[in-house]
């Protein structure tokens, strides 16, 4: 005779909130009693922030980014069975709830999931969404706990409300999913630095780039992975103060932190996302001039960077775009790949930075690669994520055909399908970075001249014509950027479940040289016309020494995508991830190019470096990064004169948008109304009855 069906019942619930940048993850572990056949479970997450925050988009916003996945889940793996396949909601509005079911149709001893909980908000730092989750035996009962009259029984507790034996749920907060300890204390580290862009935050946006290098062993690399966050929510402040801060942790890290200090760290590589390219190339040129040893003692190994407008943003920009970014509309950042503004020696940053320190170090580099978005990605054209120098030609024909085409790649001659269309299952949108949207708006990629594409063709290859016309990219226009942005198309159920139906996003794949570039045409001054520009410091990336190239063709939100911001909703970029890893942290490191010369021939390299230097390093010097900083730190907006409008005639009002921007302020207002909020909720709570 069968046992009576038991009650439904909460096991456990807990409440959470999440800042910016911060995410919360559940590991969730059930031990079924062995006489009973195990039931399924119920997870419930329920964002329980007041609904008329949804309309607060702009002072968070206030969503959370959610998934569920079996801890057996392997997305290299087939996933057939509907109950083990991950679930997620990308955009978990104020008052909404998530539900997902825990499925024990197989029987084993014991079933384990994990729960990542991921915050959404944008422009403040101190604004946080709250957040409840709970585990029942039925979906019924979990929906009835959001009800007090229901008096579901510990609906109004938080813990673990069964034996710990039957039920074990941990959590991790964002400071343990990013110092989990070093693998092998007894191992030198390899150790690699992740860069966020504009806007964006290392400790969610990169999290998996970073899982995915924890979880790759070469068995020989102890490699650790970390970042740099006090950078977020301070983007708009400009390529020198980010890249500085970002040097400045990394020594505090090599030399201060007991688990990475003593010479414990003998290689380091760096990975910078959109602005974070920049951002790590100065750096690197920051370490070179004041810690002149730096490179001696750690050996360069991989410098990467993904989705980069490493020669500015605006020459395939209408002028007023241009005019917007020199106005401050990113702030000093802005102003810093518009490519007008010019340093103290008269030259723009952008251009000034491959030279002189920077070069030295980009040359001992093992590797050095730059991942392209050749389409679908309206914040970083392709010409300059991609260094200018490209086999367009090549690139041209797999993109634009629609049907089969053998990629050129350098690690692998296989064919690889690309396939006309692909089906889309219907399901919610993910949020985007606002800003994103806002720049996809503002910066709509114009058609490029094909003058100045035929100009940048790397050197003709056997078999092809120099004198033959190359068509035009296709590009994102305003309406496709704005409806891509609005309803972008999410990974299919059957690309994450199905490895074989993933199309490989990889179109090129070649390393180029210095000797692969046309001739200049231009004379030994400088033109500062922004092409010109574009070119000076492009053939300075590339002078003595190798890039790999890799350009990938992406779906829509490619920017996103290409280093995977949200694990499924950005999965497209799953396959681009896979290739960095295989190909950087998978294999042998190779001998820089630096090592392999006699000590003579470094000494007169170094010569001949400093005597190409633009004027870096006069730029570069510690204590006057360390004033100039202070300076844009300083300015800030006083609460009381928002509330009374004296910022209009304010002597300091110029200075403050201009180091900051409209969306750096916006997020002085927002924690204002952060706390406001707050203030208006402990009101509340204290009322009486």
């Amino acid at each position: 005779m069968s046992s009576p069906k038991q009650p439904d019942r909460l096991l456990y619930r807990q409440t959470r909130s999440v800042k910016a940048g911060q995410v919360e993850r559940f590991k969730i572990h059930y031990t079924p009693y062995q006489e009973t056949p195990p039931a399924s479970l119920w997870v419930k997450i329920r964002n329980v922030e007041n609904i008329a925050m949804r309309a607060a988009f702009l002072a968070g916003p206030h969503i959370l980014y959610v998934d569920c996945r079996s801890d057996e889940y392997d997305q290299n793996k087939k996933c057939f069975i509907t109950a083990d396949q991950p679930v997620y909601e990308p955009q978990l509005l104020p008052g909404q709830s998530f539900y997902a079911q825990l499925s024990c149709h197989t029987i084993k001893n014991s079933y384990s999931w994990v729960v990542d909980v991921v915050s959404q908000i944008i422009f403040n730092n101190t604004i946080d969404v709250d957040f409840e989750i709970m585990i029942g035996t039925s979906k019924a009962i979990l929906h009835d706990c959001s009800n007090p009259d229901n008096k579901v029984v510990n609906a109004d507790k938080t813990g673990t409300f069964v034996s710990t034996e039957l039920l074990n749920v941990s959590n991790q907060d964002t400071f343990d999913l990013w110092n989990l300890p070093v693998p092998d204390a007894t191992r030198p580290i390899h150790l690699v630095i992740l860069t966020h862009g504009l806007h964006s935050n290392v400790t969610t946006d990169m999290l998996y780039l970073k899982e995915q290098i924890d979880n790759q062993d070469n068995g020989k690399d102890n490699v650790v992975v970390k970042g740099y966050m006090g950078n977020i929510g301070k983007t708009e402040r400009g390529i020198k103060y980010l890249g500085s801060r970002v040097a400045e942790f990394v020594v505090d890290l090599v030399t201060n932190n007991e688990s990475f200090n003593n010479g414990r760290v003998t290689k380091i590589s760096f990975i910078g996302h959109s602005l974070g390219g920049l951002v790590q190339t100065f750096a690197i040129a920051y370490l070179q001039v004041n810690f002149p040893t730096f490179f001696r003692t750690i050996r360069p190994i991989n410098f990467i960077a993904l989705a980069s407008p490493m020669l500015g943003i605006v020459n395939e920009n209408p002028v007023y775009i241009r005019l917007a970014l020199l106005a401050g509309v990113v702030g000093i950042t802005g102003r810093d790949m518009g490519l007008k503004f010019v340093e103290a020696d008269g030259k723009p940053l952008l251009l000034l930075l491959p030279s002189g320190p920077t070069h030295q170090v980009l040359k001992r580099f093992a590797r050095r690669t730059v991942y392209s978005n050749a389409v679908n990605d309206g914040i970083v054209p392709m010409r300059t994520s991609s260094l200018l120098f490209l086999d367009y030609r090549g690139i041209l024909q797999i993109v634009n055909s629609p049907q089969a085409t053998t990629p050129e790649r350098a690690d692998d001659p296989k064919t690889t399908i690309v396939p006309t269309s692909l089906m889309i299952e219907e399901q919610e949108t993910p949020v985007l970075s606002p800003v994103q949207a806002m720049l996809s708006y503002l910066l709509p990629q114009k058609q490029s001249k094909k003058a100045d594409i035929q100009r940048f063709q790397t050197k003709e290859v056997s078999g092809s014509t120099s004198g033959e016309t190359l068509d035009v990219f296709p590009t994102v226009g305003v309406l496709e950027t704005a409806a891509s942005l609005i309803l972008p198309p999410l990974p299919s159920l059957k690309f994450i479940t199905n490895p074989d139906a993933r199309v490989d996003p990889i179109v090129h794949d070649k390393v180029y040289s210095e000797d692969d570039l046309p001739p200049s045409n231009d004379s030994d001054t400088i033109d500062y016309d922004v092409e010109h520009l574009e070119e000076e410091i492009a053939r300075e990336y590339h002078k003595d020494m190798t890039w790999r190239k890799v350009v990938v063709k992406l779906k829509a939100d490619a920017h996103n995508s290409i280093i995977v911001r949200r694990r499924f909703a950005n999965a497209y970029g799953w396959p681009v991830i896979d290739h960095l890893v295989k190909n950087h942290f998978a294999i042998e490191d190779e001998e820089p190019e630096a090592t392999q010369e006699t000590g003579t021939e470094i000494e007169i390299s170094k010569q001949e470096d400093e005597e190409d230097d633009l004027g870096l390093s006069t730029i570069v010097s510690r204590d006057l990064i360390t004033r100039q900083n202070k300076e844009i730190d300083s300015v800030s907006v006083d609460e009381n004169e928002i509330c009374e409008h004296h910022w209009i005639n304010s002597k300091d009002s110029s200075n403050a948008l201009f180091s900051v921007g409209p969306t750096g302020m916006l997020a002085e207002v927002t924690e204002m109304v952060g706390n406001i909020r707050d203030q208006i909720y402990n009101y509340g709570v204290q009322q009486p009855n």
